[in-house]
């Protein structure tokens, strides 16, 4: 069930009617329903997988409290994350994986020797979010950062709390699972924020994200027809496509949970897209997985050996196991351990830097500064996204290449499915929502629009309906994040 179908539309209201009026005792029995049923909507068949990993981690939790020593605890730990690896290997990784090992054995092999196996499965949407989020759950108990939950069914909730089930944000039990404790009130004031948040996730995706995918798609399924500029507006509508597609998504998923009374995670800065440093980049940018691996990867190799050149190798690993978490793709990889490699770099570089700014007498928080470190990152940031976006390695060092020939940006000759309208109002809608993020000075749109009178935030409503209505592109599209 997609956030922005009618289904949803007429789903959120009667979970919350029901919730509500149902006695408090058994409101989470009713959320869990509703989430299993939100889940089993797209396929019912893997609500199993779901069920099974929730029971692991479960029992898991359970025998490890029983013991106070890590070496005890260990057995178990390593139970869960063999158990979710293994889920997320099978449905996520097998086959990718096992056309590399194909690859080389049938290099390897004489004549016309032929290894190639392949597993027909679908990728269960939602799959990366639930398994992170249930292993981070076992790793917090195993380190005594959470205690076990002993109530199966409110942390079978904690699993599938439909909101952020299918594409986060990535819960930790700290921060989630408490909140099922507790009984909300019906309160307008929070159910208000809580649609507000809802209306400008729909706003970013049907308008801004939708609009902008016509472009990219074009751009990216003929990577041999198009040069120059025409490469660079795509990877720089992209990156916005993105940012407003899985914001959206998230903005949706707090609203919603906003209006049922749990409060989800932070999961984006407002003008994050803005790269000056590409460490700056990724503490603003799906922060859930991003402090995800900071905490369970890269913090824990970290620690494995001193010295900063092995701070640097580290980053690149969690950057990389990064990329691969979005998918089982060498563009992935590669576009991963750029961005890693990017950190490295600019750990390497902080502190002659420093002294050059200081130098130059170049303050810390210059605009100055902020706009030489722009004018660095943000091209590197969309050549590295083209591997983000292209259906496999040789298109994206296709359009790598066709990227840097000199060609006149000819966009009514070079597209031919968008109107050419479009690439101005495309650009106008960026800005605009740039200047609301720039007027919200680091709020969230809720919390700006509460600081509002009555007539500006019904004006702004209105304004935000009326292009829903009128400039919301059709057919309904997918949110990216759900291929991951």
């Amino acid at each position: 069930m997609l956030f922005t179908s009618l289904e949803y539309y007429l789903f959120l209201p009667i979970v919350a009617i029901v919730y509500f009026l149902t006695p408090r005792t058994y409101r989470w029995a009713w959320l869990l329903v509703a989430s299993y049923f939100f889940y089993m909507y797209w396929n019912p068949w893997y609500i199993g997988l779901i069920v099974g990993s929730t029971a692991l981690d479960y029992w898991v939790a359970l025998k490890m409290e029983q013991y106070k020593s890590r070496k005890e605890r260990k057995p178990y730990l390593w139970l869960s994350i063999i158990g979710n690896l293994g889920l997320l290997f099978t449905f996520k990784y097998f086959n990718f994986f096992n056309e590399q090992a194909a690859y080389f054995i049938n290099q390897a092999l004489p004549g016309d020797t032929i290894y190639n196996f392949h597993l027909e499965v679908l990728l269960p949407v939602g799959i990366s979010f639930y398994t992170f989020q249930t292993m981070a759950y076992s790793i917090d108990v195993y380190k005594g950062f959470a205690k076990a939950e002993r109530h199966f069914g409110k942390y079978a909730l904690y699993v599938s709390f439909f909101p952020q089930l299918v594409a986060g944000p990535i819960e930790r039990p700290r921060n989630l699972l408490g909140q099922f404790h507790f009984d909300y009130k019906f309160d307008y004031k929070r159910v208000r924020a809580g649609l507000q948040l809802v209306l400008w996730g729909f706003f970013k995706k049907l308008v801004i994200a939708d609009r902008l995918a016509m472009y990219v798609d074009e751009v990216f399924a003929q990577p041999e027809a198009h040069q120059g500029g025409v490469i660079w507006i795509a990877a720089f509508f992209f990156l916005f496509q993105i940012y407003c597609d899985f914001s959206a998504y998230t903005d949706i998923a707090i609203g919603s949970a906003r209006v049922l009374g749990i409060r989800l995670s932070k999961n984006f800065d407002n003008r994050v897209y803005i790269i000056t440093s590409f460490q700056k980049f990724w503490r603003g940018w799906h922060i859930t997985l991003t402090s995800w691996f900071r905490d369970y990867i890269y913090f824990p190799l970290s620690r494995m050996r001193k010295g900063y050149r092995w701070l640097m190798i580290t980053a690149i690993i969690t950057f990389t196991l990064n990329g691969l978490w979005h998918g089982a793709e060498w563009t992935f990889i590669i576009w991963g351990a750029l961005n890693g490699l990017f950190i490295a770099v600019e750990m390497l570089w902080e502190k002659p830097k420093q002294k050059l700014y200081d130098r130059l007498g170049i303050k810390e928080q210059s605009w100055l500064r902020s706009a030489l470190g722009f004018m660095i990152a943000f091209p590197l940031g969309l050549l590295s996204i083209i591997f983000f976006r292209a259906e496999d390695t040789a298109d994206a060092l296709s359009l790598i290449k066709n990227s840097f020939a000199i060609h006149p940006i000819q966009l009514h000759q070079s597209l031919e499915v968008t109107n050419p309208i479009e690439y101005l109002v495309s650009f106008v809608l960026i800005l605009l929502m740039d200047v609301v993020h720039l007027w919200a000075k680091g709020r969230t749109i809720d919390q700006l629009l509460g600081d509002q009178n009555w007539l500006v935030r019904w004006l702004f409503y209105i304004i935000i309906l009326q292009m829903i209505l009128y400039m919301g592109i059709p057919p309904q599209r997918q949110f990216i994040y759900f291929e991951f």
